[in-house]
Order: C-alpha cells, then structure tokens, then sequence
C-alpha cells in the first residue's frame, strides 16, 4: 500500500511539472486568406514579429485558421490566448469585425490590426448603413488596439507612374476585392499614371474594361487567363494587383 501510495504521488509530481512546464506563446498572428509564405502582407507580418520576437527575446507562434469567418477567427484568437498570447497580430481588413468583438472578450490582451479598425460592420458589399438592422455601424477601439494603416496609395501611384515613364500607355487594374486597401492601390495606380501621361504629354488607354476587382485573393487560372487580352486589343500592359 505504501509503495503504491509513492507511485501514486510521484505521477501526480510528474504531471504537476509537465503541466507547469508547458510551452507558451507571448505574441501570436492570425493569419489572414493566405500563408506566412505568401509573399504578401501575411508573410510581411510574420516576419516583422519574428524580428521583433528575436530581438526582444520573446516566444512567438502563428495560427492559420481553417476558413475565412469570424467565428474561425476567434476561435484562434482563443487558441492563442490560452496558450499565452498577450500581443495578437492580425493581418488584414477582414479581422476588422473579430477584432471589434475581440478587444472587449479579452481586455489584457494587445491587438494590433493591419489596415482596418474595429467595427461591426458584417457585410461591405451594400451600404452598411441600410444593412445594419439592430443598430448603427459601430467603429469603437478600445486602449488595447492597435490599428496600422499603410500608403497603398503611394506605392499605387509610383507603379502607375513607373509604368507609363516605361513607355507603357494601354493599361489595365485587378484588384482583388474592393476592400479600403485594394481600391486605395488601384486609385493610386491610375492617379501615378496620369500624372506620368500629362508630363510626357501622351494619352492613356484606360478604361472601365480593363479595371476591375475578382471577387477573391486565391490564385486562379481564370484570373490568369482574363489578365491575358484578346490580340485584337493590342494592350501592351495591363497591370495586375494581388493582395494575397
């Protein structure tokens, strides 16, 4: 009996250590439509907390949700909290709504969000003003948010310039998705190429046909195939904008 009693306390020891000892995680991001390879804002992000998690010695860890949904969101933002978040990175317009519902579930934790603000807004591609049926849309932050906002329209207007100052002046945009970052790339983009156009003194071929948005961020053959213009058209640039 006493030699089972000692067996019995020391596999509870062993488990109070192991469950003491257990891995945790002070700053996470949730990865948006893409991976942390994608060569696009989920990589950019990623690496900027591994720079910043090395240079500060702090662990870090990246959750990749199964879908694109609200309720996967946060269902990794509890993931990362449980297993010791207190930075929660989030990468992209669509975790504007996660991080609006986030901010008040978790309050001692820090979220930082990438090209949007909180809001409660579910639907953008009607007026959510007549959408909204129980209130008016609510764009309240909270102290333990962060939101970041980058110069799409900056980088828009040079590749718009650039493009034009190349000689190019049949030119054509696919955005994405018509969220804020996209359309301030793509009236970045026609802004940058008129602007080269007027000092040249040229005219530009650019069009409602040949600006557009996808309706996704996947990489697509169809996608591929309507970035390619018929030869009757002689288009000689047509510029397409990935946000994946």
């Amino acid at each position: 009996m006493k030699k089972l009693l000692l067996f019995a306390v020391a596999v509870s020891l062993v488990l109070t250590l192991s469950a003491c000892s257990k891995k945790t995680y002070e700053i996470a991001l949730i990865t948006d439509v893409g991976t942390v390879t994608d060569k696009s804002f989920n990589q950019g992000a990623w690496e900027g907390v591994e720079k910043y998690a090395k240079e500060f010695d702090k662990t870090y860890k990246y959750y990749q949700p199964s879908d694109q949904n609200t309720d996967e969101y946060m269902k990794m933002i509890k993931q990362a909290v449980d297993n010791g978040a207190k930075i929660i990175v989030t990468p992209g317009f669509f975790f504007s709504n996660t991080i609006w519902l986030a901010q008040d579930k978790y309050p001692d934790v820090k979220f930082i969000l990438l090209d949007a603000e909180p809001n409660n807004v579910t639907n953008w591609d009607t007026d959510p003003w007549e959408t909204m049926e129980d209130a008016a849309p609510s764009f309240t932050q909270n102290d333990n948010v962060l939101s970041i906002y980058y110069t799409e329209h900056e980088s828009g207007f040079l590749a718009g310039y650039a493009a034009v100052k190349d000689g190019f002046t049949d030119l054509g945009f696919m955005g994405g998705m018509a969220v804020p970052a996209v359309v301030k790339f793509g009236i970045g983009f026609i802004a940058g190429a008129y602007y080269a156009a007027e000092e040249d003194g040229v005219t530009l071929d650019f069009s409602d046909d040949t600006y557009e948005y996808l309706g996704d961020f996947a990489p697509s053959d169809n996608h591929k195939t309507k970035a390619i213009p018929p030869a009757s058209t002689h288009l000689t640039h047509l510029f397409t904008y990935w946000l994946i």
